[in-house]
């Protein structure tokens, strides 16, 4: 009993440190007061009550928290004057509960997954020494800072990935000058700074580009305010284009582009000195392609087509049909011809009055020459190349 009274005030005045193993059920707080079980090695493996450590607390919410887990073989010490032992780091020693606890079905040997690289696989690859940061917890997800490069590759970057992929990246690697946000299901949100374009295997992404990328639908909703889509004196063009042929969705409504307001009128304009507005089906060898302008209201809606200058048709046929009245005048010459035959049929008088004359048949008619304008825009008839399809 004396020597266990010496043993007893030796630790007691001395800072003991020691290795131990985590409990298999040690991390169970109920009081949640920070503190765990071990089994620790300087006293014949007795399961002690251990404190947590950590590199910063408060008095309030703010902390760092990081237990170890079942099993991990960690660093304990007990400061002299105390009676408490207290938790110091995990170390990287095979863990004998590994297999047991997390479902591997034992401890796999030292030579098939190396401590630092089940952590982090790529920790060594750029030059064969620690070159990356990593937090990680139990199930994959947490925070690597890699800061790796050799005379073949760059990758600093700061990341935090889920446990099931979602990644949020900072990356300032020459190749990919970017701020990703990664759903890990094909959806990504990609901010590039400016990243080099001059050297093999460098990405074609623009500098100072927003791109953003989802297999599923994009909704862009304001409820209380306008939304705007700008493009400013010192940029290009405002495009938008549509590929989707329907395939996969519902025939009927795959391919369309469609504008519509529920409440107000939709405008279109050009402020260019020389602007233009062209409304083309761009298909050389389609078929049934229709322009249709239409109204379905009552009798006080209109089609108005008013310019200072020239109103040109040109058709293989047209077609003029009105439920009342059709007036036409001139200022000038008014000029009809027909190739074919020229008919004038009314249910009612057929009323011709003339200034001094009228004549019929006499060669003094003047053909008629409708002056058909036309232009093309800037694509011609290509539409908007800038995406291949």
């Amino acid at each position: 009993m004396a020597q266990n009274n010496t043993e007893s005030g030796r630790w007691f005045h001395q800072t003991a440190i020691s290795t131990a193993e985590v409990s298999r059920d040690g991390t169970i707080d109920p009081d949640r007061n920070g503190t765990f079980k071990a089994k620790i090695k300087a006293i014949g493996d007795a399961e002690t009550l251990i404190s947590y450590v950590s590199p910063f607390a408060t008095n309030g919410e703010g902390g760092f928290i990081a237990m170890p887990t079942p099993g991990v073989e960690i660093l304990v010490c007990k400061p002299a004057g105390s009676s408490s032992w207290y938790y110091l780091g995990s170390t990287f020693t095979p863990e004998p509960l590994q297999g047991e606890v997390e479902g591997t079905g034992g401890t796999p040997p030292d030579a098939e997954i190396k401590p630092m690289l089940r952590v982090d696989p790529q920790m060594y690859r750029a030059k064969g020494t620690p070159m990356r940061q990593v937090f990680k917890g139990a199930d994959g997800g947490g925070l690597t800072i890699s800061q790796e490069q050799n005379e073949k590759f760059m990758n600093k970057k700061v990341e935090l990935t889920s446990a099931i992929r979602k990644k949020v990246s900072l990356i300032d690697s020459r190749d990919e000058d970017a701020i990703i946000i990664d759903s890990g299901n094909n959806s990504k949100i990609t901010l590039t700074s400016d990243p080099a374009k001059e050297h093999e295997g460098a990405k074609a992404m623009p500098a100072q580009m927003v791109q953003i990328e989802t297999n599923g639908p994009q909704k862009y909703l304001n409820y209380e305010s306008q939304t705007d889509m700008v493009v400013l004196r010192g940029g290009r063009e405002l495009q938008i284009l549509n590929y989707a042929n329907g395939e996969e969705a519902e025939p009927e409504k795959g391919g369309n582009v469609n504008i519509q307001s529920c409440w107000k009128d939709v405008n279109i304009f050009t402020q260019a000195e020389a602007g233009r507005i062209f409304i083309e089906c761009l298909h050389e060898d389609g078929d049934n392609q229709v322009i249709q302008i239409q109204t379905n209201g009552d009798t006080g809606d209109g089609i108005n087509i008013i310019t200072p200058g020239n109103v040109s048709i040109s058709a293989k046929n047209i077609g003029i049909s009105a439920e009342d009245d059709i007036n036409m005048k001139a200022g000038g010459v008014i000029n009809i011809e027909a190739d074919g035959d020229l008919s004038l049929k009314a249910g009612g008088t057929v009323w011709s009055d003339g200034g001094p004359d009228i004549r019929l048949n006499e060669g003094g008619s003047s053909p008629a020459s409708p002056s058909i304008g036309s232009a093309e825009s800037t694509y011609e008839n290509e539409g908007i190349t800038t995406y291949p399809n």
